[in-house]
């Protein structure tokens, strides 16, 4: 979702109107289900997906007529899979899907909340919007809002005298946190924004973390000092943090800052004998063995990488797994 957000806020800079998609109601079984959302542009190009197959089409379908009336309205359909028609599209469904088709249009109010909800995912902080319709001779938005998030992570759809309400929640991916802005670093945003995370990078060096040699990340912090560096992350459970400073002894200033924090997963580049001191380090100041237990050192899945590319592609894969056995 983090994606397709900043995807539509780069169209609206540019100019660009564009439906949004979004499966509002699902029932039975279906291709993807309610919360699901897709841009459908001009050109007949699409990011993001609702389904694929017969849902995909009808979407795209109705999409650019919206934008060939160019009236600003919007639109309910209904797909149902369990038709004939699903059949001969080799569909294995048997459910239906409502999908509601907005016109988007740069400067509008939901060009401005989106701005806001893409600004509040890079911040990390979880949010909501609340889109309010008016059910008349067409349908009609009648206004966006951003709201804190609610309790539950499901999206809410009611209509009611005419009036249709969608609240989605909006929460942000895992924080990756990247210290140090080397090459390494460079290669490890790229590849953590590639995959999902939101990534920040953080240095003590203003000309290396910065935004021009960071474009991807979310954001980049310039540190006062590697001491402190996890003071305000507000680090949690769910979060990644890979240490990849240009020296042992920063190295080990941020396992030791990073260690009294609950992060999910702790990594650090190094070759076994510089994390063996590093360890050893830390034990004579209080660390126990089961905190040492907590970082993966060296970090990265052995594939045999050497170029800074390469270790990107090896952290990356690391990561990736330890997300994926988290959920379990």
């Amino acid at each position: 979702m983090k994606a397709l957000v900043r995807s539509l806020c780069e169209l609206l800079t540019c100019g660009e109107t564009v439906v949004v998609a979004t499966v509002v109601e699902s029932a039975g079984s279906t291709p993807r289900s309610s919360g699901a959302k897709m841009i459908v542009r001009a050109n007949g190009s699409i990011i993001g997906t609702v389904g694929g197959g017969l849902v995909e089409a009808m979407t795209c379908r109705d999409g650019l007529a919206l934008l060939q009336a160019g009236d600003g309205a919007a639109r309910l359909i209904f797909v149902n899979l369990t038709s004939s028609l699903a059949a001969e599209s080799d569909m294995i469904c048997g459910g239906g899907l409502s999908v509601l088709l907005e016109t988007v249009e740069p400067g509008g109010s939901c060009a401005i909340a989106y701005a806001r909800l893409d600004d509040c995912m890079r911040r990390g902080v979880r949010t909501a919007l609340e889109t309010r319709l008016e059910e008349a001779d067409t349908l009609r938005t009648m206004h966006h809002a951003v709201l804190d998030a609610p309790a539950k992570n499901s999206i809410a759809f009611e209509r009611q005298a005419g009036i249709m309400r969608l609240v989605e929640p909006f929460i942000p991916p895992s924080s990756l946190y990247i210290f140090g802005a080397g090459h390494v670093s460079l290669f490890t945003a790229r590849v953590g924004a590639m995959t999902g995370f939101r990534t920040v990078v953080l240095d003590d060096r203003a000309d290396f973390a910065n935004r021009e040699r960071f474009p991807e990340a979310d954001e980049v912090i310039v540190l006062p000092t590697f001491a402190g560096c996890c003071d305000g992350l507000n680090v949690s459970g769910n979060d990644f943090v890979v240490i990849v400073t240009r020296g042992h002894l920063h190295d080990r200033t941020v396992l030791a800052e990073t260690l009294r924090t609950p992060a999910g997963y702790v990594g650090m580049i190094g070759s076994r004998s510089k994390r063996d001191k590093i360890y050893a380090s830390l034990l004579e100041d209080g660390f126990t063995r089961q905190d040492m237990d907590r970082c993966h050192c060296p970090i990265g899945l052995p594939i045999g990488a050497h170029t800074p590319e390469e270790i990107a592609v090896s952290i990356g894969a690391e990561l990736i797994s330890a997300r994926a056995g988290m959920g379990k």
